[in-house]
């Protein structure tokens, strides 16, 4: 018999700082919306608004605000929240992170 995860899904808004290569496909939009979109714990990854560029050598840092479902095993607040994306590969920084109370399953 092989266990199953329950996923537990929050409805999430973030203030992120995104590292997004030189040479992405698409805008610097786009390819903060693909660096997300790979992270596990990120569902439905909608940009928000661009609140900022750092150009650096090997890729821009982005801010971005967004809107997205976080998806984890266990029930988060708000701290444990930053602390799934702080981990996520090309997640520069958390600046703001609000997870809604209520979680589907």
């Amino acid at each position: 018999m092989v266990a199953q995860t329950i996923r537990h899904r929050f409805e999430t808004t973030a203030h992120l700082t995104v590292r997004v290569p030189h040479g992405a496909d698409g805008d610097m939009t786009t390819g903060a919306r693909t660096v997300l979109r790979r992270l596990d714990a990120l569902d439905g990854v909608e940009i928000d608004r661009v609140t900022g560029i750092t150009p650096g050598l090997n890729a821009l840092e982005v801010d971005v605000e967004v809107t997205a479902t976080l998806v984890v095993t266990e029930a988060v607040d708000d701290d444990e929240a930053r602390a799934t994306l702080e981990d996520g590969t090309g997640i520069e920084a958390v600046h703001e992170v609000a997870v809604e109370p209520t979680a589907t399953g």
